[in-house]
């Protein structure tokens, strides 16, 4: 019988989304976040608890991901050369910008990466929730504040992925440890070249993120934690009107 020791797509899923899902309103609950803000970072949570499978060859979160990464892609080349270009050429690029991204990239990035190899640590999870927090402040033009929550939320996703891989190399019904243990939750690869460039890749995001006094004065504060204390529980009994 194979040792099928990974969570599958669907409990990576719906364990991020809830658990995101939980802390975004927390953040609500304590002022962190506006009700605009708890979807976004809901949604950053769940993207980081699939993120690590990108590494599997033709799996669904592959695909999905880098589907996504096409799209946004090709939609900033357009932008880029909107008043360059005809509409003819436009389409043009946009479609070639999809197709380069989506099939050849994502077909050689199948091909270079191992499956719970580099993507499959802390360091990697550290280093998109960095590559996050530039992207959404650069790119979509969100405030530091909001943007390190993001990054923050995806390396969260990131390790709750990671968390449940180690969990299911566990059978606790035949209190033995499958094979596949040590191999997601680890805090770097073996492989020392990758892991080498992944460290001065995770530096470089790190140099480029933006201020983040804000969001060391608000998330990472005494203050906000003392009302998490205050409000984590009921007062009055459960569920009173």
């Amino acid at each position: 019988m194979q040792d099928t020791a990974m969570a599958n797509f669907r409990t990576h899923l719906s364990v991020a989304a809830a658990l995101s899902g939980s802390l975004a309103t927390g953040f609500l609950e304590v002022g962190i976040a506006a009700p605009k803000d708890v979807w976004l970072y809901f949604a950053m949570g769940t993207l980081g608890g699939i993120l690590p499978d990108i590494d599997a060859n033709n799996s669904i979160p592959g695909r999905m991901l880098f589907s996504f990464f096409a799209i946004v892609l090709a939609f900033l080349t357009l932008f880029s050369r909107a008043n360059v270009y005809s509409i003819v050429e436009l389409s043009v690029l946009w479609i070639v910008t999809y197709v380069v991204v989506r099939y050849i990239i994502f077909q050689m990035f199948a091909r270079l990466t191992i499956h719970r190899g580099i993507f499959h640590s802390i360091l990697a999870a550290v280093f998109f929730g960095f590559l996050t927090t530039n992207v959404s402040y650069y790119v979509f033009s969100i405030n530091a504040l909001n943007a390190w929550i993001c990054g923050l939320f995806v390396f969260i996703g990131y390790l709750i992925h990671l968390t449940l891989d180690e969990i299911y190399s566990v059978d606790l019904l035949g209190t033995k440890i499958k094979r596949s243990f040590g191999t997601a939750l680890k805090i770097i690869s073996t492989n020392m070249k990758t892991t080498s460039l992944l460290f001065l890749a995770t530096v470089l995001a790190f140099y480029m993120t933006p201020n983040a006094d804000r969001f060391v004065k608000t998330v990472l504060s005494f203050e906000t934690y003392k009302i998490v204390k205050v409000k984590l529980l009921p007062k009055t009994g459960w569920f009173k009107m």
